[in-house]
């Protein structure tokens, strides 16, 4: 991405108030001013709802970026030198880059790349992750092997979230698998306690019908055993009729049917020694197994599906335990490159504290007090970076007071960052100054336009007045219009009527054009 970002041209059709805008911006500090309630806002809100940083009804807009911008790393197609933001809204709202249709959080994610906007709602300069930044930047600027310590964390620190949200992935499993392990435990221990085998309670119920039939089936064999005593004679028979083969079968099919009577005999004497209570109340327990599972084979496997549910939880175990070693000798490691960032830090504070104060001086604030603090392990480090000034948390400043300090930051970050590149938003930032108070800060921002470009809205003339271009918005029945102040008269006399002051008054005139001089 080229360093210098600057918008070129703002097109904007059928918003609220405006019916069709279109505008040609220089690089540096553009002014906009106006009456309260003529559309300065709007407008501002419309270039940046454009870009996906707040919203916009316009039926269309286009921002044109001069510069180039690198959109390879989202798929979209980029011109060396130009790049097109389109909104538009119809039935929904669509948003395209260079005629690509893209997302709006597309467009947000790529413009917040470039795009920085003072907003009152969103005090980043005072959050400690941006005062972090800053402060690396100092450091970078005048240490550059500090580069390869930040490197070498933020690759720790990757493989630290890595691990750590692996994890918090395993312990929620394992969370859910040990709710149940009572149950898993319990439910294999009924199976085991009753050991059914498969196919037994068919056999059960087999041996339970043989035994309800034993005594007839003892009759009946004490009625057929007569015709094992006729053997000899049956065979004979046969013998005697020349069928030798015949007689021989009949011989074999005998001694088989003895053998099997035997075998039956042997059968029943065993159900001699069954006990039909225990038999009948095994048969009612695998009869329960059968209801509660469909059949002996499938309460087997439920019991073995019970079994790997509980190695599966206890590799989940040992899977975590291994990452919480890994994590730990991480942990270790990272703390070693943290302190030696925190050391850099500590060594760098004053540094920025200087540089800070130095400007705060010249924005007539006290002096400041950068205080650096322990926090757990996040993406910057351990260091939390909070700022106050003469003691005073910067939370009980006035609004005006915090754009200042905020001014402050933007002009270190601008000096030691590439943050300070790009297009920079500032809504009102002289609102509630006093006359001196209001020429400090348009010096500020003046000095911040030579890295940024610069979208200002003001009601100070102090601002207006060292505008590298200047626009004028006005509203007339409804309708507000934006007109471009190209001359130095026109400039004068819009500087005048934000003072208050009579154009003919020469006293004034002569003040408005002091002003322009500075500038």
């Amino acid at each position: 991405m080229s360093k210098k970002i600057v918008i070129d041209r703002f097109f904007m059709e059928n918003h609220l108030s405006f019916r069709e805008v279109e505008l040609y911006f220089q690089n540096g500090l553009i002014v906009f001013t106006g009456a309260s309630g003529a559309g300065k806002s709007l407008l501002l809100n419309s270039i940046l709802g454009t870009l996906g940083q707040k919203e916009t009804k316009a039926k269309l807009s286009e921002v044109t970026f001069i510069g180039g911008i690198d959109l390879g790393d989202f798929g979209i197609e980029s011109d060396e030198d130009i790049t097109i933001f389109r909104q538009i809204r119809k039935e929904k709202l669509r948003y395209f880059i260079n005629n690509q249709a893209v997302s709006k959080k597309i467009v947000q994610k790529i413009g917040k790349l470039f795009i920085d906007h003072l907003n009152p709602r969103e005090i980043k300069e005072f959050q400690s992750d941006y005062l972090i930044d800053v402060l690396d930047s100092l450091i970078l600027h005048f240490d550059s092997e500090y580069r390869s310590i930040l490197d070498s964390y933020s690759k720790l620190f990757a493989q630290y979230t890595d691990i750590s949200r692996e994890i918090a992935k395993l312990s929620s499993s394992i969370e859910e698998l040990e709710e149940k392990e009572e149950f898993l435990k319990f439910e294999i221990e009924r199976i085991d306690k009753i050991d059914p085998k498969s196919g037994e309670y068919e056999e059960l119920q087999q041996t339970k019908k043989r035994l309800s039939k034993k005594d007839k089936i003892e009759t009946y064999i004490d009625e057929v055993a007569p015709i094992f005593e006729k053997r000899l004679a049956l065979i004979e028979i046969f013998d005697l009729m020349g069928y030798e083969d015949e007689a021989q079968k009949v011989g074999e099919f005998i001694d088989t049917l003895e053998s099997q009577i035997e075998d039956i005999r042997d059968r029943l004497s065993e159900l001699d020694e069954i006990d039909i209570s225990r038999l009948l109340d095994r048969i009612e327990i695998l009869a329960e197994l059968n209801r509660k599972y469909g059949d002996i084979q499938k309460a087997l496997e439920y019991r073995d599906s019970k079994v790997e549910e509980l190695k599966y939880l206890q590799t989940l175990r040992e899977k975590k335990g291994n990452l919480e070693k890994n994590r730990s000798e991480l942990v270790q490691q990272l703390e070693k490159v943290a302190m030696e960032m925190r050391e850099k830090r500590k060594g760098s504070l004053e540094k920025f504290t200087n540089h800070l104060d130095s400007y705060l001086k010249y924005l007539k604030i006290g002096k400041s007090q950068l205080i650096l603090e322990h926090k757990d392990f996040s993406h910057n480090g351990i260091d939390s970076l909070r700022l106050e000034i003469e003691n005073r948390d910067i939370d009980t400043f006035s609004y005006g007071e915090q754009n200042r300090v905020r001014l402050a930051i933007l002009a270190i970050s601008s000096k030691f960052t590439n943050i300070g590149s790009g297009v920079l938003f500032l809504d009102e930032v002289d609102a509630n100054l006093s006359g001196d108070e209001s020429l400090q800060v348009a010096k500020m921002v003046k000095e911040l336009s030579k890295n940024y470009q610069i979208f200002a809205i003001s009601h100070q003339p102090q601002l207006t007045a060292v505008a590298n271009q200047h626009f004028l918005i006005t509203k007339e029945n409804g309708e507000s219009k934006v007109i471009e102040l190209d001359s130095k008269d026109k400039r004068i006399d819009e500087i005048i009527r934000i003072i208050g002051g009579d154009k003919k008054d020469r006293g004034v005139r002569k003040f408005a054009m002091e002003l322009m001089k500075r500038g």
